[in-house]
């Protein structure tokens, strides 16, 4: 298994439209990543497509934490 990229930007734009089922979806894939060993990273993509990583998770708790925050704005 290898590290799972989540792309902030796209997290932004599920959390306008309200898309909790695609959260859902993502936040599942990274939790088993790092359940798996691996790393879960966020990254920002900046208008030339070029992605930028800014923080990274590899426990359960502070993941979760993270997911809180996210669902918090929903």
């Amino acid at each position: 298994m290898e590290d799972y990229v989540i792309v902030v930007n796209r997290i932004e734009e599920l959390q306008m439209i309200s898309d909790r089922q695609e959260l859902e979806l993502i936040f599942d894939r990274a939790k088993r990543t790092i359940i798996g060993g691996q790393e879960v990273i966020l990254v920002r993509e900046n208008r030339d497509g070029k992605r930028d990583r800014f923080q990274a998770f590899s426990n359960e708790r502070d993941f979760e934490e993270y997911r809180k925050q996210v669902f918090r704005f929903l």
